[in-house]
């Protein structure tokens, strides 16, 4: 007997398409249903493959999205597992939506400011003495990287991290780590401000208040130091030539 001819008709890629979503959404929810945590081990290819009746190419396509999305974790000899949270995914999505129209330096400020007043006040509440001591360590490495330097931008952006995590809120860690090229790029956009030794040591005297009152648990005042964090930054960047405020 001649067997059948392939299916060549446009819609069995939609069909293989739609088969590894069936695969992606029931693994979705038994990590919601079962509230899975980080790390958690998933069923592998031949399980759900048998579970579901899809092919364990589909099922090893549904993972490899599902890993593109941050959700799960997948690699060589081992079986899936739960992704930590991460903010990859959402910052390539920021990326892509900004694809030709740019943010400006006062237009990130402006959405980090309602992020980070709450993050200032959380991180006062839930931080650990090992956050605290990480805040700290960043402050004292600002200082020494000296102004206009990659490195310290790179230690101003891990001080705001070390915030984020210490609020004890992962969604707050991911959000402001999603952020980080876009923070970038509103750090520089004030640097020329902070040439000035004066300036750029009232910066780090401003982040180094801020971590003693993270440490000491006022989260009163560690919203006010970062309100005037935030006051000083875009004081910088519109005094900045060609800026939107200059």
């Amino acid at each position: 007997m001649t067997a059948p001819p392939r299916d060549l008709s446009p819609s069995a890629p939609a069909d293989r398409r739609g088969r590894a979503q069936q695969a992606e959404a029931h693994v979705l929810a038994l990590i919601r249903d079962h509230a899975l945590p980080p790390g958690a081990p998933l069923p592998s290819e031949g399980q759900l493959s048998a579970q579901l009746g899809i092919s364990r190419g589909m099922i090893r396509e549904a993972y490899r999205a599902l890993a593109a999305r941050g959700v799960v974790s997948v690699a060589n000899g081992r079986a899936p597992r739960v992704a930590a949270p991460h903010p990859a995914p959402l910052t390539d999505l920021l990326s892509h939506a900004l694809r030709g129209q740019p943010a400006s330096a006062a237009q990130v400020l402006d959405v980090r400011r309602a992020l980070e007043f709450q993050v200032a006040a959380l991180a006062a509440a839930h931080r650990t003495p090992a956050q605290t001591d990480a805040l700290h360590a960043s402050v004292q490495a600002m200082r020494e990287a000296g102004p206009g330097t990659d490195a310290f931008i790179e230690h101003d952006l891990r001080f705001h991290a070390t915030l984020a995590g210490a609020t004890g809120n992962p969604l707050h860690g991911v959000l402001v780590g999603a952020l980080h090229a876009l923070t970038a790029h509103s750090i520089r956009g004030g640097l020329p401000h902070y040439a000035d030794p004066a300036h750029f040591g009232a910066l780090v005297d401003l982040h180094d208040a801020l971590a003693h009152a993270v440490a000491a648990g006022d989260p009163v005042a560690a919203t006010g130091l970062m309100r005037e964090h935030f006051a000083l930054a875009e004081l910088a960047v519109s005094l900045v030539p060609g800026s939107p405020a200059g």
